[in-house]
């Protein structure tokens, strides 16, 4: 969440801002303790929560839009117009909208798909809440047969070494202690990564990607994002297998010794032993989205296509985060999914699928995707923007832009909402290809969402 704003010399500002902090963390609230979330059956029957009445004031932002005046296309191309031909920002789509009318303030080419980068993960975000929802939580557990046991990832995409109620640390004790009781001292140990098949790096991503510290291979049965040990940027090539070695280290420092490591297929029928539950998808998706966690968005991608079509791979999960998304009123047409990050150069999405999501977020119309407004970085505050919105051009955008940010070679983008001069919250995406400098092209786009934030554009 975002620290306290600072004072921005704008009357009102702060309190404003505070308003709209206090009534996300209402709507997550709300999110999180509705009776039909957390049990989402497979795709096909996916519900969707009831939304505010139909309307045009959103109840989830009605003391930021009463009175607020509504800009004008005019005023907003005066505004932004010209940056937006800047050669920096490249190959540009954009589209500004008043979320409460719906109303198009701005566009330059919206149904173009372009390479969204790290864009992508507002609608990993909205997959994910609407076919899983905010509640929900994967298990790792430990199961056996005789002295055979078998350790089974569940997709926990924050499963830590040693910390919280779901480490491999407590998993390791609680299998132990069971163990012991019963007077085992000696297993095999078989590994289980099966939830998720196909290959673990996405559609065109570099191979050097899990060395670089960019992503790791994906698997069902990660801990500490895979690092070859804590605190390095470098992944291990096989995430699960790097579990399965650490749970026997674990387990011989109890008193278990571990005779053997294998990778296979849990038996159907077997003892339970313990297990270990995640952090909610709401905690997760936070995480994803502020710090553009590559990592937790593949893992929950797949995730998304387990539960959509019983396929966690990349495939399936693409197939079905395009179903999820299409299903709770997202243009499929501005779709074509390869990963869950961004980072696969074969993605292609259309800015006006991105506003449909912001916008339907900030009015309230899919009530689970709450979780997706307090995990956008807030600008020159939080997670990928804290370092941004610092200049004499953009300090104006600190604290009222809550934005999504991406980068790949050749691609810089965009996408969130921002309180303007007068108090009007807008929703806004941009996404360049083809840029001559990523540096450029992100100064250029914070100057452009700043903008906005300083017109009245009436």
């Amino acid at each position: 969440m975002a620290t306290q704003p600072r004072a921005l010399g704008r009357t009102g500002q702060v309190a404003f801002s505070v308003t709209i902090l206090s009534t996300i963390l209402a709507v997550v609230s709300v999110a999180l303790t509705g009776p039909a979330l957390g049990s989402v059956p497979v795709f096909g029957s996916v519900p969707t929560v009831d939304g505010p009445p139909p309307g045009p004031i959103p109840s989830e932002y009605r003391p930021l839009s009463q009175k607020a005046p509504i800009p004008t296309p005019t005023g907003v191309d005066r505004a932004i117009g010209k940056l937006t031909q800047d050669p920096t920002v490249g190959a540009l789509s954009m589209l500004v909208v008043d979320p409460v009318t719906g109303k198009e303030l701005f566009a330059e080419k919206p149904t173009k798909r372009r390479t969204p980068a790290s864009v992508n993960k507002v609608l990993t975000a909205a997959a994910v809440l609407s076919s899983l929802g905010p509640l929900y939580r994967t298990t790792t557990k430990v199961t056996r047969q005789s002295d055979s046991v078998f350790l089974i990832g569940g997709g926990d995409p924050l499963m830590s070494r040693t910390k919280g109620t779901n480490s491999l640390k407590a998993l390791a004790q609680a299998t132990a202690d069971k163990l012991l009781a019963s007077g085992t001292k000696s297993i095999t140990l078989t590994y289980d990564d099966s939830l998720f098949t196909g290959p673990a790096l996405g559609p065109g991503w570099k191979s050097s990607y899990p060395k670089l510290g960019v992503a790791a291979p994906v698997s069902a049965l990660t801990v500490g994002a895979a690092r070859v040990r804590p605190g390095a940027s470098a992944r291990v090539d096989d995430p699960a297998q790097q579990s399965a070695q650490l749970f026997a280290q674990r387990l011989k420092k109890k008193g278990i010794a571990v005779r053997k490591i294998d990778r296979g297929k849990a038996p159907t029928v077997s003892v339970g032993v313990a297990s270990v539950q995640s952090e909610t998808m709401a905690v997760a998706i936070d995480t994803m989205l502020t710090e553009s966690d590559n990592d937790v968005a593949e893992i929950l991608a797949h995730l998304v296509g387990v539960r959509v079509n019983g396929d966690g791979s990349f495939f399936g999960s693409s197939r079905a985060m395009t179903s999820v998304l299409a299903s709770n009123g997202v243009n499929a047409a501005g779709l074509r999914l390869a990963d869950g990050s961004g980072l696969s150069t074969k993605n292609r999405v259309s800015a006006s699928a991105v506003a449909q999501v912001l916008t339907e977020m900030v009015r309230g119309d899919q009530p689970e995707w709450a979780s997706i407004a307090t995990g956008l970085p807030v600008a020159g505050r939080t997670g990928t923007l804290e370092d941004r919105f610092d200049s004499k051009g953009t300090r104006a955008g600190a604290d009222v832009i809550r934005a999504k940010t991406g980068s790949l070679t050749g691609v810089s983008s965009l996408a969130g909402t921002v309180l303007d001069e007068s108090g009007r919250l807008l929703v806004f995406v941009m996404l360049g290809n083809d840029v001559p400098s990523v540096y450029s092209a992100r100064n250029t786009m914070d100057r452009i969402a700043t903008k906005l934030a300083k017109c009245g554009c009436t």
